[in-house]
C-alpha cells in the first residue's frame, strides 16, 4: 500500500471525515450489492445446484430456463455499466464496483494513527464486506436453506466455500489491492479501451488556483497524475494499455478532487482547480462556491 496515500487518508479521517462523495459511493455500492444479493435471495431468479429448486419470478422453473434468465440478467447489468462507462469512462470502477470498495476497506486498517478500537472496527468492516462477496456469488447457485437443512457434509462444504472466499478476498485486498485495478482487472481494462471518458471525468479546470502541493498525485489509488490526464502514459504493466491517455485509466473515484478541495480550502480558501463532472469548454466554466460546501463538519 502506498504510504503517501495512507497519510492523505489519515488527514481525511482526522480533519475532514465527511464528504458528499462518501454518500454517493454508498448509494452506488448499495445498488450494486443490492442487485447481487436481493435478486437471488428474493427468488426473482436463482439456480439451485443443491436440490434443484430453481426459481424464476418466485416460481419453480426448469434449469435451462433459469440459466437463461440469469444470463439475461447479467447481460442487462453489463449493458447498463457499459452505457455508464461510455459516457464517464471507468466511473463504475470508482463508485459501484464491490472489488474497489474491498480495496478501500482493507486499506483503512493500514492508515496510521488509529486507536486500538478504531483498528478493530475497521478490520471488522473489511471482514464483513469480504464475506459478502462469496455470499453474493453462492446466492445465485444455492438455496441458502442448505445451511439449516443440508447434511453435515453439505453445510461444511458451504461454510468452507464462504470462509475460504472471505480469506481470499481479504488477502487480495491486503496484498494486491489497487494494483489489480491498474494492471489486471479485465473488465476495467476493457472499459479503458472501448469507452474512454469523453464527456465526464476529472478535469484540471482552474490551473490558476493550483498551489502545486501534489496531494492529488499522492492520493490517486492507481498512481495517475490527475492534472495531466489527457496526456499519454507509458505501460503500467500487466494488461494495461501502453501510451493511452491517463484519462482512459482513471477510476473517476474523486479522491484527488476531495484532496484538492480540502487543501485549497485550508490554504487559500479558494476554489479547487480539480473538478469531477461533465467536461466544459473554458467559455462555459463558471466559478462558484460549490466547493465551500466541503467542510469538516457542516
Amino acid at each position: 500500500m502506498d504510504p503517501k496515500r495512507l497519510k492523505v487518508l489519515k488527514a481525511f479521517r482526522r480533519l475532514a471525515p465527511r464528504h458528499r462523495y462518501n454518500v454517493w459511493r454508498l448509494v452506488g455500492l448499495t445498488v450494486s450489492m443490492g442487485i447481487l444479493l436481493l435478486v437471488p435471495l428474493s427468488g426473482l431468479a436463482r439456480l439451485d445446484l443443491w436440490r434443484g429448486n430453481h426459481l424464476v419470478l418466485f416460481e419453480r422453473a426448469p434449469f435451462n430456463l433459469t440459466l437463461a434468465v440469469v444470463i439475461g440478467i447479467f447481460s442487462l447489468i453489463y449493458a447498463a455499466t457499459f452505457l455508464i462507462n461510455l459516457v464517464a469512462g471507468r466511473m463504475f470502477c470508482g463508485w459501484g464496483c464491490p472489488i474497489g470498495q474491498l480495496h478501500r476497506l482493507t486499506e483503512n486498517p493500514a492508515t496510521p494513527g488509529l486507536t486500538r478500537v478504531q483498528l478493530r472496527v475497521r478490520r471488522l468492516q473489511a471482514a464483513m464486506f469480504a464475506l459478502l462477496l462469496p455470499a453474493s456469488v453462492l446466492a445465485w447457485w444455492l438455496d441458502w436453506r442448505i445451511l439449516f437443512s443440508g447434511s453435515p457434509a453439505e453445510r461444511l462444504a458451504v461454510a468452507a466455500a464462504l470462509f475460504s472466499g472471505t480469506g481470499l478476498a481479504l488477502a487480495h485486498g491486503r496484498w494486491w489491492s489497487w494494483r489489480f485495478c491498474r494492471q489486471a482487472c479485465p473488465i476495467g481494462l476493457y472499459y479503458s479501451f472501448v469507452a474512454p471518458a469523453r464527456w465526464f471525468g476529472i478535469t484540471f479546470q482552474r490551473p490558476d488556483t493550483c498551489i502545486e502541493c501534489n496531494l492529488c498525485d499522492h492520493v490517486c489509488p492507481v498512481d495517475l497524475l490527475p492534472r495531466s490526464l489527457p496526456e499519454p502514459i507509458p505501460s503500467r504493466g500487466g494488461l494495461s494499455i501502453a501510451d493511452a491517455p491517463g484519462r482512459n485509466h482513471c477510476l473517476e473515484c474523486g479522491d484527488c478532487v476531495r484532496a484538492c478541495e480540502w487543501i485549497v480550502r485550508q490554504k487559500t480558501g479558494g476554489i479547487a482547480p480539480l473538478e469531477l463532472g461533465f467536461h466544459r469548454p473554458p467559455a462555459q466554466r463558471k466559478e462558484s462556491n460549490e466547493f465551500a460546501t466541503y467542510s469538516t463538519g457542516a
